[in-house]
């Protein structure tokens, strides 16, 4: 196609495409900067937009840019689900991890509740790859995240903000909630279930199809939501508290919080084959024989876990950190440090016997001198 040349209003720079790479790494500034630093100054080539249009072009909801064209939209096929995507490079969106491999169906079935908007509960054990889902998919959504991590001693204010000082001036510092509904983020929630219950009321009503949020401290401000804002959270249990001994500090969730969450998702850890593809990938020195027999080691432990001979946890997490391990410390330091340490002593016992069967040639760590 023709091209054409543009030029940084800032510095110069030409490209024949779009600025939009320059500005962030270059000046650090977000396109709506660039259209306040250098009024009238364009961002791409009619040739590149035209381009964009050619892929299927999307009239930004939140245009600021009165018709000047700075906000870019191309709609954006994902497992099967048109999404609109802003063109620009967004701040606060996640690294793409070109060897992330996602279950089809679960992703197809996100990537929709995300275009519909709807509220999301993700529900598995620890390390199976909830909240790094929610993270691919918006690294290839250029949609940006906020996370929140819920435990016993998160208040309001860390959700909602709080007045501050400075200089001898109050001001009103948002939290996590107002600032993800203001800039159009997606908030994800981590652990959800292991919130003070009371915590979850400052949710209900943003929880609502269209819910707004009201700030009493910062004398009633009301916050819409931004068309893009998203709501996401992450648990290992239902709200139902936990009878296993796995998630100690969980909590029994009101039902009418719990119902409020549009759709719940299942997500359990890869398939064997799966899980093997990642270990090779983030362990590459590691021969293909003995990552086998890590993968096949994480499976009989979860198997013993599920028909409760031990109650501890083989994530993935923990599987790749011992894969990582082992070229450098020795199959049996490796475990010992990425897995053994971890556990209660009658487990501890257990998964070693297992480790035994799976592992070749696994010696005993040499006692400390």
């Amino acid at each position: 196609m023709k091209t054409e040349r543009i030029f940084c209003g800032v510095c110069g720079h030409a490209t024949d495409t779009a600025l939009f790479n320059h500005l962030r790494e270059a000046h650090n500034l977000t396109p709506e900067d660039y259209a306040k630093q250098c009024p009238g100054a364009p961002l791409f080539t009619p040739a590149f937009k035209d381009y964009v249009q050619q892929q299927g072009i999307h009239a930004a909801p939140d245009a600021t840019a009165s018709g000047d064209g700075t906000n870019l939209w191309a709609m954006r096929e994902l497992f099967g689900v048109k999404v609109p995507c802003p063109v620009a490079v967004q701040p606060g969106v996640p690294a793409e991890d070109g060897s992330y491999h996602f279950d089809p169906s679960l992703a197809q079935a996100v990537t929709q509740s995300l275009a519909d908007n709807d509220r999301v509960l993700l529900v598995g054990p620890t390390g199976a790859g909830k909240s790094s889902l929610v993270m691919q998919l918006a690294a290839r959504l250029n949609w940006p995240i906020i996370r929140a991590n819920l435990h016993g001693e998160t208040s309001a204010a860390d959700l909602l903000g709080q007045n501050k000082v400075k200089n001898g001036e109050v001001y009103f510092q948002y939290g996590i909630l107002p600032t993800a509904m203001k800039e159009g983020k997606i908030v994800v929630i981590e652990e959800l279930d292991a919130a003070d219950p009371g915590i979850l009321f400052v949710l209900q009503g943003v929880l609502e199809e269209g819910g707004t949020l009201t700030l009493a401290d910062n004398g009633g401000e009301v916050v819409h939501p931004h068309p893009r804002f998203r709501l996401v959270a992450t648990a290992n249990t239902l709200g139902l508290g936990d009878d296993t001994s796995l998630y100690a500090g969980t909590q029994v969730q009101n039902a009418s919080h719990l119902d409020r969450w549009q759709v719940v998702y299942q997500v359990d850890y890869l398939p064997e084959k799966e899980e093997l593809k990642l270990v090779k990938a983030k362990a590459p020195t590691l021969e293909h024989s003995l990552a086998k027999a890590v993968v096949k080691l994480a499976a009989a432990v979860r198997k013993a876990i599920a028909e409760q001979q031990i109650f501890s946890t083989f994530s993935t997490r923990r599987v790749l950190a011992f894969a990582r391990k082992i070229p450098a410390l020795g199959l049996a330091r490796a475990l010992e440090a990425t897995v053994l340490n971890k556990l209660a002593t009658p487990d501890r016992a257990v998964v070693h016997e297992i480790a035994q069967r799976h592992l070749p040639n696994l010696e005993p760590v040499a006692a400390a001198s």
